[in-house]
């Protein structure tokens, strides 16, 4: 028998109908009746919290990923099935992902209907999620399962508002699938960004600021003023800015701020090719670190991490080297 934990966290996967909209009433509203559907799985269930995501904080997101060690290492459970809204899903199964060894199975899901609309998906992508952390793949990391797919951490993004086809890996698509009974692969990832051994450590000033046509230099001057250490930039295209942005991305750098470069795109790597003024190449060539082709909420919590494990610039940039 295979020992399954569900760790419930929150989220609309929990939520019933209350006075004027869907809330989280006090009785968990996940139908966890289909997991005595599931032969071979001992199931046991955990409440961490009962939180919308949107009040997912990175420190709460760091407390999951402890927690998570915590079984990794005891080796109490043959997996574990995270439950957790969708807002921040991406980010929280992220930070496992960067922190754990990935000795155990640890799949995060979650509903995208509540209990009290038509068509919920919340019982089955549970389901399947049990049946994903049942089986015996390795090297794959956190995945994150909903609508029978089931995605790489670092490569998941929710894509749609309101749609149960919302989760994707844009450019990569799923690793596999869940076929009634059968989990399927037909691809594996080839790397994981990781963390240093030891434990997880947060220093939370590390803003995020999208770039659009003219905007984007003074809110990197209000970060930098505001004492925030380390700022990631999604830039335009393969990782240009205005010229004024770039003017802030050197104050910011000469401020000894780590600066990092992603992209608006949902595809392609952010890359050193164009050398004018504000061009991904002249950001290079001013200090700021390229994050290749990930996401610029996801590198966001990297850089939390590694700033709260006391890595200096250098160090940081050789770790998204090959991005």
């Amino acid at each position: 028998m295979k020992r399954i934990l569900v760790l419930s966290t929150g989220g609309t996967i929990e939520m019933l109908p209350g006075d004027g909209g869907i809330t989280i009433g006090p009785v968990s509203g996940m139908d966890l009746q289909v997991l005595d559907l599931i032969p071979g799985a001992m199931i046991s269930v955990e409440r961490f919290s009962s939180l919308p995501s949107p009040h997912v904080t990175p420190e709460i997101m760091a407390d999951i990923a402890r927690l998570l060690r915590s079984y990794e290492v005891s080796g109490d459970y043959h997996g574990v099935v995270v439950t957790h809204g969708t807002d921040t899903l991406e980010e929280t199964a992220f930070m496992a992902d960067i922190h754990l060894e990935g000795t155990l199975p640890v799949v995060f899901t979650a509903a995208m209907r509540s209990s009290s609309e038509l068509g919920v998906d919340g019982p089955r992508n549970i389901m399947n999620a049990v049946r994903v952390a049942c089986t015996e793949t390795s090297n794959l990391g956190v995945t994150v399962v909903l609508n029978d797919e089931i995605h790489a951490a670092g490569r998941v993004t929710k894509t749609c508002t309101s749609n149960v086809s919302s989760f994707d890996s844009p450019g990569y698509g799923p690793l596999g699938f869940v076929d009634d009974d059968k989990v399927i692969y037909h691809r594996l990832p080839i790397w994981r960004l990781n963390l240093p051994r030891g434990p997880l450590s947060l220093d939370t000033r590390v803003g995020l600021v999208r770039t659009a046509a003219g905007f984007g230099h003074d809110i990197i001057d209000f970060l930098v003023d505001s004492g925030y250490r380390g700022i990631v930039v999604e830039a335009f295209g393969r990782g240009n800015v205005h010229p004024l942005t770039a003017d802030a991305i050197q104050r910011a750098i000469d401020a000894s701020v780590i600066v990092v470069i992603t992209s608006r795109c949902y595809k392609g790597r952010v890359l050193g090719v164009y050398a004018y003024p504000g061009g991904g190449l002249d950001l290079m060539e001013r200090g700021a670190i390229s994050a290749g082709d990930m996401a610029g909420n996801k590198i966001r919590i990297m850089l939390m991490a590694c700033l709260g494990a006391g890595m200096d610039e250098l160090r940081i940039k050789e770790l998204l080297a090959d991005l």
